[in-house]
């Protein structure tokens, strides 16, 4: 596979080639063109000079015209010759020695009939351009005349501005070639430390490394700034992942050690009703816990795999009252006021809602006093609002900015129950239902969080 390096090169040269080619084209086009029109202009200069000669002897007649006549008016590489009505060479200059400048019958109906024309012969196996006019006497035409130049002398010119315009290009050419795959490769260096660094970086596993780059802020310069920071994210979701598999493993084997001491006792005292009840009761309530804790693992992984919730049409002033109730009935050591909730329609998914409202309202719960969690929703400007307030310890500020990252809990609540996932669920939920979460926490003061969603029609 040709590498990008020759790939730019051979590019270069093409465009360079294209370009200069239709140049040289145009060029030559040109200039052959004008060289030919010289040598045009010039055969009928000397074909008036003859016509005027001729018409000061008017009672001559043209047969009797004398050699000398046409003869005057020849150069090098130059001919004239006169015919009469018949066809019939009546003159001609010395240069032509024994030979005649060809006409045809058309030529010469043409030249008696017409304006006057050229043409292109071969005279001596030389190409000779003819000019043909009609020689008239008082409006008569009485015959013809012929002049004509020798082409060696423009095919020669033409020949060396070919031999110029061929070593010119294949120069210049070479010349790009050899500069145009310096320039690449000297332009492509960062990229290709870029690339070696990448091959490194995966040789060695260390994703702390980075691309060290001191360039101008150029397309490269981006490219360099992306992977570095392409590095950070796979840095913080490689190390993101390692703590998720150790958190997970730290959290199931806690209730796995008591469902398996539970299951001890009930082998060491199975003729004590009262003790297995008691092993039973804590088997089952591990049990919930750990199903609770895979649904949430399981959940986050759906998030992190990019699978998305299936939404309708929810009553969510009704949602928000069953996980009201729900929470009333476990928090009998809080007060939960319900300061407003009025009817309100979003479309969303009515499970994950109330895993939603049930979530923050059971934290709200574990960080206050007993006299309160306030809680309202409503609709306003399109949107439906929810408000869930607590006048707790709050959230330190130095860790406000991880409360979303998996199994982090604050110093504050590090003896609380949970694992710390409820959060980060907590906001994919809300951006699946199109929504907005935001959390005031002041240290002392305590914890707001307003929750809005866009509001269906009524």
């Amino acid at each position: 596979m040709i590498s990008l390096r020759w790939r730019l090169t051979l590019w270069y040269v093409l465009l360079t080639a294209v370009a200069l080619g239709g140049f040289i084209l145009i060029s030559y086009r040109a200039f052959s063109d004008s060289l030919l029109r010289e040598i045009d202009n010039t055969l009928v200069e000397r074909a008036n000079h003859v016509t005027d000669a001729l018409s000061v002897i008017p009672n001559r007649p043209i047969e009797g015209v004398s050699p000398e006549i046409t003869d005057e008016f020849r150069s090098p590489g130059v001919y004239v010759q006169i015919l009469n009505a018949k066809g019939t060479v009546v003159a001609r200059s010395f240069n032509l020695g024994a030979q005649q400048l060809p006409i045809t019958a058309v030529d010469l109906e043409q030249a008696l009939s017409g304006d006057g024309f050229y043409t292109t012969a071969p005279i001596s196996e030389q190409p000779v351009r003819l000019y043909h006019r009609p020689l008239r006497r008082e409006g008569v035409t009485v015959g013809a005349i012929q002049v004509g130049q020798s082409l060696v002398g423009l095919e020669t010119t033409l020949q060396r501005l070919r031999l110029i315009y061929t070593v010119g290009l294949s120069s210049i050419l070479l010349f790009g070639l050899a500069g145009s795959w310096w320039v690449a490769r000297r332009g492509l260096w960062p990229v290709s430390h870029v690339a070696q660094t990448a091959r490194e970086i995966i040789q060695a596993e260390d994703l702390a490394r980075r691309v060290d780059y001191n360039g101008p802020a150029d397309e490269i310069g981006t490219l360099a700034a992306t992977f570095n920071k392409m590095l950070d994210r796979l840095q913080t979701l490689f190390e993101n992942q390692r703590r998720f598999l150790a958190e997970t493993a730290h959290e199931l084997r806690t209730p796995l050690a008591s469902i398996l001491g539970n299951i001890d006792l009930l082998a060491r005292y199975e003729t004590d009703g009262d003790r297995q009840q008691e092993a039973l009761t804590a088997i089952r309530r591990t049990g919930k816990h750990t199903a609770r804790l895979l649904d949430d693992l399981l959940l986050s992984a759906q998030a992190e795999a990019g699978w998305h919730l299936q939404l309708c049409p929810v009553a969510v002033d009704d949602v928000f009252l069953d996980a009201y109730e729900a929470m009333l009935l476990m928090a009998s050591d809080h007060t939960l006021q319900l300061k407003r909730c009025e009817a309100a329609q979003v479309l969303g998914d009515a499970d994950r809602l109330r895993q939603v409202f049930t979530n923050l309202i059971d934290n709200a719960c574990k960080q206050v006093a007993p006299d309160g969690v306030v809680m309202a929703l409503w609709p306003e400007n399109g949107r439906v609002w929810v408000s869930i307030q607590d006048n707790g310890p709050g959230i330190p500020t130095e860790t406000q900015d991880h409360i979303y990252h998996p199994f982090f809990r604050a110093s504050n609540q590090a003896q609380s129950p949970g694992v710390g996932l409820g959060l980060g669920i907590v906001r994919w939920i809300v951006q699946e239902h199109y929504g907005d979460i935001q959390i005031d926490s002041t240290p002392g003061q305590g914890t707001h969080i307003t929750l809005s969603f866009p509001q269906l029609p009524a």
